[in-house]
């Protein structure tokens, strides 16, 4: 490819004289580690020959791009604040695109009046791609990007994956996760199970109780099974009632480690030792699983590979790419509340 030394070229000119994509070509350019000095030097030396000038505004307005990719956020402030899901999410995310020429902002999308300003937003192209890391809530956002044809990847599973071959989707098996704590539950002798989990219409909470019946059956009925929130007040008021109820209880099988904590304050309050007289497994493995007494076994999500997946897979569909569909695996940690 030829270009005359008195125009000044695009990132997408340097991308197609060096044969790489406009991704990697940005991140050479930024002098990301993830690319070989040798690929660096050759890609800046082309970039000299062709008279790119690395200018964002300039850049932006040659490719006809922002060079902006949005982090869409439909939970209120205070939720994304309180659960540290989100902000493994946004590490990841921020922490990939840092090697490259975009610029992660944050959209706020609660209400509605912030949901008519995003989509103004998105129809005037301020960005090139939109992350959402609560795609659960919001349908009506997800349809206008599916309308805008804008580049969009999940962070999270939506029932029947409405969106599958319209957005890319990264996320991690729930149904694994809830067999592997079900399973660990059934190894140490636990029968007598409870599932204290989020609210009923989230799609993960679905997929962890198909997983925990997977391996209890019929063990787990429905009287066993509480829908309550993510903190660690709803599993100490959801734990509450069960106890008030009287039934046998071996094992409790929380859906977050946050429902967790509040779970072990109340058994703890009614005398119950822990793992003697109850096990206690949670989800996520965030900090606060190191921190109760005694420390939760629960099963971690890699919440922070999640995020820079989703941004790399951003970045090849800017380029064009096809949306796919990425299914990351869980694991049990083991700590003494088993």
């Amino acid at each position: 490819m030829t270009v005359s030394k008195s125009t000044t070229s695009t990132l997408a000119d340097v991308a197609a004289a060096a044969g790489v994509s406009r991704s990697t070509a940005s991140r050479a350019l930024n002098d990301s580690p993830r690319i070989s000095e040798a690929t660096k030097a050759r890609i800046r030396q082309i970039a000299s020959d062709i008279n790119f000038v690395p200018n964002a505004r300039g850049r932006a307005l040659a490719v006809g791009r922002s060079e902006a990719i949005a982090m869409l956020v439909t939970e209120p402030l205070s939720e994304l604040f309180a659960d540290p899901t989100y902000g493994a999410f946004l590490s990841g995310i921020t922490e990939e695109l840092s090697e490259s020429a975009y610029l992660p902002v944050l959209l706020q999308a609660s209400s509605p009046h912030e949901r008519e300003r995003v989509v103004r937003h998105f129809e005037r192209r301020s960005f090139d791609a939109v992350i959402d890391i609560s795609p659960y809530r919001g349908s009506d956002l997800l349809e206008v990007l599916r309308s805008l044809g804008i580049p969009t990847v999940l962070c999270g599973q939506l029932e029947g994956h409405p969106y599958r071959d319209v957005f890319s989707t990264v996320y991690s098996d729930d149904i694994e996760g809830a067999e592997l704590a079900a399973r660990a539950m059934l190894e140490r002798g636990r029968t007598a199970c409870v599932a204290i989990l989020g609210p009923q219409d989230n799609p993960a909470v679905a997929d962890r109780v198909r997983g925990y019946k997977n391996v209890l059956g019929d063990a787990l009925s429905p009287d066993r099974i509480l829908y309550t929130g993510w903190s660690a007040s709803d599993g100490f008021l959801a734990m509450r009632h069960l106890l008030d109820r009287n039934m046998s209880i071996e094992g409790v099988l929380a859906g977050s480690d946050r429902i967790a904590s509040g779970v072990i304050e109340v058994l703890r309050d009614h005398g119950m030792r822990i793992p003697d007289d109850v096990s206690v497994i949670g989800f996520d493995d965030h900090p606060i699983a190191t921190k109760v007494t005694p420390q939760l076994t629960t099963v971690r999500q890699p919440l922070h590979q999640e995020g820079a997946l989703a941004a790399d897979i951003a970045l090849q569909m800017i380029d064009g790419t096809e949306p796919t569909t990425n299914v990351l695996h869980m694991e049990l940690v083991r700590r003494a509340s088993l």
